[in-house]
């Protein structure tokens, strides 16, 4: 019930391209997130595979037994590497994630994909958590699961898009 309720929500407070008044979010939502690329994907993993394309991303950090996402990544993306270490893009679900430490020791262009930010309160407790921390610039909430970016130059903001 909880899910319903939190995408109903988001419906309403969501907005899409044309609400955005960042160049970088902004480019990122119409020439990644909005282009049309016929991938067989769930949306979660459809959003990443487009993203880590968008920015060419090269090292991937999965935090859990992803191996089914790590194929999936693999067969769209075949550049990239896979590391236990430091990376352009950390996966996973919030549950996963140890707070205080790994997000604040990420590198300023780094993505931290987390799935699942409206799963139950729990996430939505600890999404609205990640986006309180001082070293997170930019998020984009976009229902299905979350992108956090660390760009120091550009100015704390937070996104909902619809997709």
């Amino acid at each position: 019930m909880f899910h319903f309720i939190s995408y109903i929500k988001f419906l309403f407070s969501a907005t899409n391209q044309h609400g955005v008044h960042s160049p970088f979010v902004y480019d990122y939502v119409t020439k990644c997130l909005y282009k049309r690329k016929q991938l067989k994907l769930p949306i979660s993993l459809k959003i990443l595979v487009k993203s880590i394309d968008y920015f060419k991303y090269h090292s991937i950090r999965i935090l859990n037994n992803g191996e089914n996402i790590e194929e999936t990544i693999q067969q769209y993306c075949p550049n990239v590497s896979f590391t236990k270490n430091a990376s352009d893009v950390l996966v996973g679900s919030i549950s996963d994630l140890n707070m205080g430490i790994e997000v604040n020791n990420l590198p300023n262009d780094s993505m931290l994909f987390l799935d699942g930010i409206h799963k139950n309160p729990n996430n939505h407790e600890s999404w609205k958590k990640l986006k309180a921390l001082e070293h997170v610039r930019v998020t984009v909430d976009l229902f299905y699961c979350g992108v956090i970016f660390f760009r120091k130059e550009q100015a704390k903001e937070h996104f909902k898009i619809r997709i």
